[in-house]
């Protein structure tokens, strides 16, 4: 009998769940390329035929990988929360209990070398109260087991953060950045203070409640970050002026690489407009950095910034010298051929003699192919 109740009363016809998986990602990705062609279709026809996929979905799958420790690790607490808060069954206690413990650790390791600095106190303040939550709920009769997981442990862990993370508290606080002293210093607090059950009247209230806003705002989020990934090369072409006789400086291109063949290079400009080069006029590229990698503060721990993930601390990075004046839309000095009247090797004085300035140079006399306007008329 029991067999067939659990097979009665499981839940049917849940292969069309399956099939929305792939639906959400797609619909990023399509907003994405809507975004970057500022909602001009011949543009977005232009990148959907030369953006390879899988740069696409990078963008979303590098995404995935710092929400997924909030939502297996805050769903897992909340569900515990709220079950031994008040031992009743809810949507939320009974998707807390399908999630297994490794998957638990799994997402824990996965925030730990992938959030940034700052927010590491509030991964430890959210495992810990975990910890002390399902220690809680599986060993009740053990009182030396909770002092220990809910007490003793928070705190010295509180303590250790604090030793760990004070120089970059300080340098917070005299930096007046508000949001990274706060992320530093308030969640081993609160770590303590979780272990715990709450008052049984607010318990759903506030369980559900955080759960449901987790919910709704998450893939509001997740798609924020996608939409603002940079899924196209920077870049900054310095290109010729189209008349070789003009007396104009070179131009400078800023934006998104597209394509680039044996003849055309196609660029995408930051306000949304296409333009082709000809691969003659080019006379420099060089790559921008992005402006989403722009750090927006200097506070960091011994060399690494609150910025920064623990797998970004730890690889080689690329040391850029400077900021090249081509990506502020600058053309670069001294670049590309010179003009007709500077072939003359420059005199290493500052100032040359009046002999030199004018003495002719018979090797410099105009010939016929040089000067086709003189040439021209006698051959009329």
């Amino acid at each position: 009998m029991k067999p067939n109740a659990r097979l009665r009363d499981a839940p049917r016809n849940q292969e069309w769940f399956l099939t929305l998986l792939p639906v959400f990602p797609i619909v990023l990705l399509v907003m994405r390329l809507w975004y970057a062609s500022r909602q001009d279709t011949q543009t977005l026809l232009l990148l959907v035929q030369t953006i390879s996929p899988l740069g696409l979905l990078s963008a979303v799958l590098l995404t995935t990988v710092w929400v997924l420790p909030v939502v297996v690790v805050g769903g897992r607490l909340l569900g515990t929360l709220y079950w031994i808060s008040t031992g009743r069954f809810s949507w939320l206690v009974h998707s807390a209990q399908r999630l297994p413990g490794w998957v638990v650790v799994l997402a824990v390791a996965m925030g730990v070398c992938t959030w940034q600095l700052r927010f590491l106190p509030t991964l430890a303040m959210m495992s810990l109260a975990l910890l002390g939550l399902t220690v809680r709920e599986r060993f009740p009769d053990h009182e030396e087991l909770r002092t220990t997981f809910c007490y003793a442990l928070p705190v010295i862990a509180a303590v250790l953060s604090y030793v760990m993370l004070w120089p970059a508290i300080v340098s917070a606080f005299t930096a007046r950045d508000v949001a990274t002293a706060i992320l530093l210093t308030l969640p081993p607090v609160f770590a303590a203070l979780l272990t715990g059950p709450v008052p049984e009247a607010p318990a759903r209230v506030l369980t559900h409640g955080i759960a449901i806003g987790m919910a709704v705002f998450t893939p509001f989020l997740v798609g924020v970050v996608v939409m603002r990934a940079p899924i196209l090369p920077l870049i900054a072409i310095q290109i010729s002026v189209e008349s070789p006789t003009a007396k104009r400086p070179a131009e400078v291109v800023v934006g998104y690489m597209v394509a680039s063949d044996d003849q055309m290079t196609t660029v995408l400009k930051r306000d949304g407009a296409v333009e082709f080069i000809q691969n003659d006029r080019l006379q420099s590229k060089v790559l921008c950095p992005d402006p989403g990698e722009v750090p927006r503060t200097w506070v960091n721990l011994h060399g690494w910034y609150v910025e920064q993930s623990v797998i970004s601390w730890l690889a080689p990075a690329s040391q850029r010298t400077s900021a090249d004046s081509r990506c502020e839309g600058r053309p670069e000095k001294a670049i590309g051929p010179l003009p007709p009247s500077s072939d003359r090797s420059p005199d290493p004085s500052p100032h040359p003699s009046p002999s030199t300035e004018k003495s002719p140079t018979p090797a410099r006399s105009p010939t016929s192919a040089e000067s086709p306007s003189v040439t021209e008329p006698r051959a009329g």
